[in-house]
């Protein structure tokens, strides 16, 4: 059965072809999109096992194939077929394991368990289910939509339910939305079951979870004018971690509210040349694991930016506060989603185990300012930027015992001409201490991206990435570390991509090891190929290793996974 379902994921990996239903019925001439994404890798492990690798087909022909390693097929086919103003979609997933099995003392043992003992499935070493699906219709004045869909209003401070396909998180709400517009007048109603993206299509699937029902609610009306007005509220019930999933999951209706959720915002643009935004957020929770055991507990949020267009100058300066909204978050940081998220203020591509205890803080804020200045219009154009953060949470992730000023400034340039194109981002990373017995943790960091033309259609690109930390003074004090990711690309006319990785750290909180031991312990490389015969389907071949760690997008951070082995994939670019 897994050798059939690789077969067939790889073999109908071809680039979206759009037909049209042939018929006299509701769906007669409506065009449908079938769309593939597979892959396959093979995962390396360091470490070692006396026991006996059981065959399992094709792939034990890896020659000295360790009893650790396995294959892991993992397919993704979307199917959409539109007519009119009707869509209706359907995402079906599917994974499995090969050479995951082995033998110690006459007892069979699996390398990596790919699923947990709750979820129901017919096979030990495969699992396939639907994982999204909607139908959708508009009218003149309403849209409707029912099963899984996506809400986020106004800058996601009270709801926030997007795909965040960056760090491999798809949570959508598995109800019914809709829409009502009159004139100037706009009404959004959503409400359902949280279902959460099971099979993971970037990283390893390992010990795949079931479903958690918690239940969302939200509604938002929005007035378009000379200033755009909008309220919404949210209510959540969250499924606890002692419980087992439910059987009728629109029974979790019937639970008491755990969070409620108020806000309002405005937006004017072009206002005395400045574009004003503004956001503010009430957060009521009622769950004792969310208020440390009393009745009730309030929370706040509110978020603002004012951009103003100074001759070639582009001004853009934001502010936030905000107080115990972390807390909505208590049940799904363990399974690596967050239902709300407020603008960070911060550069996610620094930020590290110690960026991350800001990101989500319960007691923080701050203000960010930038400055882009176009010397050269559309070719020349260097920026600075400062952010100051005031962090007076010490709980959860911090490492700190006191109240913290955070000061980061930075500095870049857009370049290009032709073909030629060069962007440069640096910073330094202050994180000051309010006792000054525990110092400051301090960080610099670099980032580049080079594009150069050689001859004809070829071209190079390199990426360089690079940071040093220093800790203050930790109750468990850490080792100061240097991390560095680059990359070298060369651009083979416009199908082929060669691609060199270099990854380098001696973060002892990172939880891989390099691959490239001859030249050192903490070295990961990797190469790439990459194949575009059109401009809708890409081939990919990997073979290396990258390193673990944290990963921010969106205002969401994720810990994810090293990886060693290899790795080929086909998928269609729409």
């Amino acid at each position: 059965m897994r050798t059939c379902l690789t077969v067939l994921a790889l073999g109908l990996a071809t680039p979206a072809h759009a037909l049209e239903l042939w018929g006299t019925g509701p769906l007669a001439n409506a065009s449908v999109q079938l769309t593939v994404d597979s892959e396959l890798r093979y995962h390396k492990s360091a470490l070692d096992d006396p026991g006996k690798r059981i065959k399992n087909g094709p792939f034990e022909l890896v020659p000295g194939m360790a009893v650790h390693d396995y294959f892991e097929q993992v397919g993704r086919f979307n199917l959409l077929v539109a007519k009119d103003d009707l869509s209706i979609g359907l995402q079906f997933d599917e994974v499995a394991l090969f050479s995951n099995r082995y033998v110690l003392d006459g007892h069979e043992q699996a390398t990596t368990p790919l699923y947990d003992p709750m979820v129901q499935s017919a096979f030990d070493d495969s699992y396939f289910l639907i994982e999204k699906m909607f139908v959708s219709k508009k009218w003149d004045t309403v849209e409707l939509t029912v099963g899984d869909a996506y809400a986020s209003f106004g800058r996601g401070l009270a709801l926030n339910i997007v795909k965040n396909t960056d760090i491999d998180v798809d949570t959508s709400i598995r109800g019914a939305k809709g829409i009502f517009r009159s004139g100037d007048f706009d009404l959004t109603a959503i409400s359902g079951i949280t279902n959460q993206q099971q099979i993971s299509q970037e990283n390893p699937n390992v010990a795949i979870a079931p479903n958690v029902d918690h239940m969302i609610a939200g509604a938002r009306a929005e007035w378009f004018g000379p200033v755009n007005l909008g309220a919404h509220a949210v209510a959540y019930k969250f499924a606890r971690p002692t419980e087992l999933p439910l059987a009728v999951p629109v029974s979790r209706y019937s639970s008491d509210l755990d969070v409620g959720i108020v806000g309002a915002n405005f937006e004017a643009n072009g206002v005395l040349g400045l574009d004003i935004y503004g956001e503010y957020a009430l957060y009521n929770y009622r769950a004792e694991e969310m208020t440390d055991g009393k009745d009730r507990l309030l929370g706040w949020a509110t978020y603002g930016s004012v951009a103003a267009y100074p001759g070639k100058a582009v001004v853009l300066l934001e502010a936030k506060v905000s107080k115990d909204t972390e807390r909505l978050t208590t049940f799904t940081t363990p399974e690596g989603w967050e239902p709300a998220s407020i603008p960070t203020l911060e550069y996610e591509r620094v930020i590290t185990e110690d960026g991350s205890a800001a990101v989500n803080s319960n007691d923080i804020m701050g203000t960010r300012l930038r400055v882009d200045y176009a010397i050269v219009p559309g070719m020349f154009t260097p920026y600075v930027a400062t952010t100051v953060l005031v962090d007076k949470d010490t709980e959860g992730l911090h490492f700190n015992d006191s109240q913290e000023t955070i000061i980061h400034p930075m500095a870049g340039v857009e370049w290009q001409r032709n073909h030629w194109v060069a962007q440069v981002n640096a910073g330094m990373r202050t994180d000051k201490r309010k006792d000054t017995a525990e110092g400051s943790d301090r960080m610099v960091h670099f980032d580049g991206t080079f594009h150069f033309p050689l001859f004809g259609d070829e071209a190079l690109e390199l990426d360089i990435d690079a940071k040093k930390f220093e800790w203050g003074v930790n109750e468990q004090q850490q080792e100061d570390f240097l991390e560095m990711a680059n990359a070298l690309a060369w651009h083979h006319g416009e199908k082929w991509i060669f691609v060199f990785y270099q990854d380098w750290t001696d973060n002892p909180l990172v939880q891989s090891e390099g691959n490239l031991t001859f030249i050192g312990e903490n070295v990961y490389g990797a190469l790439e190929a990459q194949y575009k015969p059109s401009g809708n389907i890409t081939y990919k071949a990997f073979y290396g290793a990258y390193k673990a760690g944290i990963r921010c997008s969106g205002g969401q951070c994720r810990s994810l996974p090293g990886f060693e082995g290899a790795r080929v994939s086909v998928s269609g670019v729409f």
